[in-house]
């Protein structure tokens, strides 16, 4: 999804850069599968927010209470406190805001926990601030994360997967993108039935003695990558 990613061997589908390319201009949603070690999710999760150039807006969503050091979600240069960074963290009610976001943030509900609803809408916030900041975002200057679906999906799956559509649409009508955990098996049936919500889904796995790796899936163009290490 970025331009650092290569591919190597003959697996690759030869039109997968062309399409990294357009998911890049127009948008992007992509679900993160496997179950992998937290430090393996925090990797990817650093990956996809991406470095300081060009400037990036980040929006990180929290729920998953398993998560050990949520910070590694965002790049090493990056902290909470930085005005282009948002984070709405449900496993401790607490949320941390721009300062200049005040009248936008300034009539939001406590937060719950494992409520799909009032994680989309604060993230649907928080992309209507900074693209009126940006007087426009460009392709890819905005970054969403949200680690993880799964206590969402287990507490109300229906009004989840309703919510995420929504996102999805704002995601794309700023041409940002996304990436959404979900560490289950990438053959699990979930998998399969959440799809059609995504653009493209990243499974992840993590070997003995081996670096973690990488494997992309386009469903649009029939491709899946080689693994990779991360």
């Amino acid at each position: 999804m970025t331009s650092e990613l290569r591919f190597r061997g003959s697996g690759a589908n030869p039109n997968f850069s062309q399409w990294l390319t357009d998911r890049k201009e127009r948008g992007s949603n992509i679900l993160l599968t496997g179950e992998v070690p937290d430090a393996v999710s925090a990797r990817i999760s650093r990956f996809l927010f991406g470095g300081d150039e060009p400037r990036r807006f980040r929006v990180l969503g929290l729920t998953d209470q398993s998560i050990r050091n949520a910070a590694t979600r965002l790049p090493s240069d990056t902290s909470y406190n930085d005005p282009e960074t948002w984070v709405i963290d449900q496993r401790r009610g607490e949320r941390s805001v721009p300062a200049s976001a005040e009248r936008f943030a300034r009539d939001s509900e406590p937060l719950e926990t494992d409520d799909a609803r009032q994680l989309c809408e604060e993230i649907q916030t928080a992309i209507r601030f900074y693209d009126e900041r940006a007087d426009g975002l460009a392709p890819a200057e905005l970054r969403v994360g949200v680690d993880s679906l799964f206590p969402l999906l287990q507490e109300d799956r229906e009004t989840t997967e309703r919510v995420l559509r929504s996102l999805a649409a704002a995601v794309r009508g700023v041409h940002g993108m996304a990436h959404y955990h979900l560490r289950v098996p990438d053959d699990d049936p979930l998998v399969a039935d959440l799809m059609d919500l995504f653009d493209a889904r990243v499974e992840l796995r993590k070997r003995p003695r081996r670096n973690p790796e990488q494997r992309w899936h386009a469903p649009d163009i029939d491709a899946v990558t080689p693994w990779m290490e991360l």
